[in-house]
């Protein structure tokens, strides 16, 4: 998996992402973010946010009372989602979280909606994840798809075709090698989600 053959594809679709992509269905995205179980107070950190379709039901769900913290590695991406959430007080980075370094447990919950099959080191991702979040905070990797549709769309992407999500037994492997406990694997024919603890 290049990364940089990964940026220029998602800088290039930013324009038309959120008339095009497939993830943005209202109904879907609330009825994920209503699984999390995300605080009401502290720090919040959206990984891949892309231009922002998941930010208004984070919002939503915590009613404003967390500090939210949206990066993407795809600066086209991280300027659509600032335009359109421009009053609502997140933050915006744009950085990878394979090589980002936030302060040492700063982070109540850690979100990846429909990012984690395009990171290219998932171990390390989990790893920087795992140091930012806090001891107890929570950790959700989540798709309003299931996990064979994702990767059916993801296969038939040029370049994209190593953008995939695991199976069980992979993922699970994965949350106890970065050091997280108590995870838990939705994988359905509606949605998927991974909670896990530090």
């Amino acid at each position: 998996m290049d990364k940089r053959v990964s940026r220029q594809y998602f800088n290039d679709q930013a324009a038309t992402w959120d008339e095009t992509a497939r993830n943005n269905d209202p109904l879907k995205l609330q009825a994920l973010v209503n699984k999390l179980d995300l605080p009401t107070s502290g720090w919040i950190l959206d990984v891949g946010t892309g231009t922002g379709v998941f930010l208004p039901y984070i919002n939503g769900s915590v009613n404003g009372g967390c500090h939210l913290v949206s990066m993407d590695f795809a600066l086209n991406m991280v300027t659509i989602a600032k335009k359109k959430q421009a009053e609502k007080g997140t933050e915006f980075i744009c950085a990878e979280i394979e090589s980002v370094r936030f302060v040492c447990g700063l982070f109540d919950a850690v979100i990846c909606y429909s990012t984690f099959p395009h990171f290219h080191d998932k171990p390390r991702a989990m790893s920087n994840i795992y140091q930012c979040l806090k001891p107890g905070g929570s950790l959700y990797i989540c798709h309003s798809a299931s996990r064979e549709q994702i990767n059916q769309i993801h296969s038939k992407i040029t370049d994209f075709n190593d953008h995939l999500i695991p199976e069980d037994h992979e993922m699970s492997d994965l949350m106890i090698a970065s050091g997280f406990k108590n995870h838990q694997i939705q994988s359905t024919d509606r949605y998927y989600l991974v909670t896990a603890e530090k």
